[in-house]
């Protein structure tokens, strides 16, 4: 599986780097034309490629013991990500969010945790696959809706200023991290269903922006009767051009 979601974050930014080169490959008659074959080039491109930035904080829905864990905590992902083909009514709009968690092991599960009561400090890359579909009632204004799969990587390293020795649930720290490294790729607890919506407003050219919602369902959680623990809601805003 890890081999699978590799191949994944390739896929992410090799496959639109290469339609990008395709679309660009037009050849040039003569050198009178030049600058209109390089015109034409650039807005073929253009309307096949744009690239997305977000920042939208996440609320982590933790369903767990709140005198064993944290209450559910916020993360504050950076998102990076493609849109191809740009124009059309249904595009790929891939995306790798960053973004980092402190976590315990407690009953056989990886919780959250606060700072104080933290075993682990995870690194938590969060790979989203979705189809979107745009609507632009006008030439400024841009509505998109969409639905995919996501897929989170996570590892685990002992947090700062907690030794392996320390006392641990599994029996000492560095066997907790070890098991919460176990957990994140069982049972399917890296791979979730997400929901996205968006209203951006164009605001020169290809530079658009605006409010941005996305919704993670968890399917290991959902799958092994956990409900929606793990779940995460995002808002804030995206960047395209």
């Amino acid at each position: 599986m890890k081999k699978l979601v590799c191949l994944a974050f390739a896929v992410l930014f090799c496959v639109p780097a290469f339609y990008a080169q395709e679309g660009t490959s037009e050849p040039v008659d003569s050198e009178t034309s030049v600058v209109y074959a390089e015109d034409v080039i650039e807005e073929k491109t253009s309307h096949f490629l744009d690239w997305i930035l977000s920042f939208a904080p996440a609320f982590l829905l933790n369903t767990g013991d709140v005198k064993k864990t944290a209450p559910s905590p916020v993360v504050y992902p950076f998102s990076l990500g493609v849109v191809f083909p740009a124009e059309t009514f249904v595009s790929f709009q891939p995306r790798l969010s960053i973004f980092t968690n402190y976590f315990l092991w407690y009953d056989g599960d990886a919780y959250p945790a606060e700072i104080e009561n933290r075993t682990a400090t995870a690194f938590c890359f969060l790979l989203d696959f979705p189809a979107v579909f745009r609507y632009e009632p006008s030439a400024r204004h841009l509505l998109e809706g969409g639905a995919g799969v996501s897929f989170l990587c996570r590892f685990a390293k002992i947090s700062n200023g907690v030794s392996g020795s320390d006392e641990g649930y599994s029996g000492s720290a560095s066997g907790d991290v070890d098991e919460i490294n176990k957990w994140f790729w069982k049972d399917a607890n890296f791979l979730f269903f997400m929901l996205s919506a968006s209203y951006l407003f164009t605001f020169s050219g290809k530079i658009k922006a605006g409010p941005e919602f996305r919704c993670y369902f968890p399917c290991g959680s959902l799958f092994n009767g956990n409900g929606m623990n793990n779940a995460m809601f995002a808002a804030g805003v995206k960047l395209r051009f």
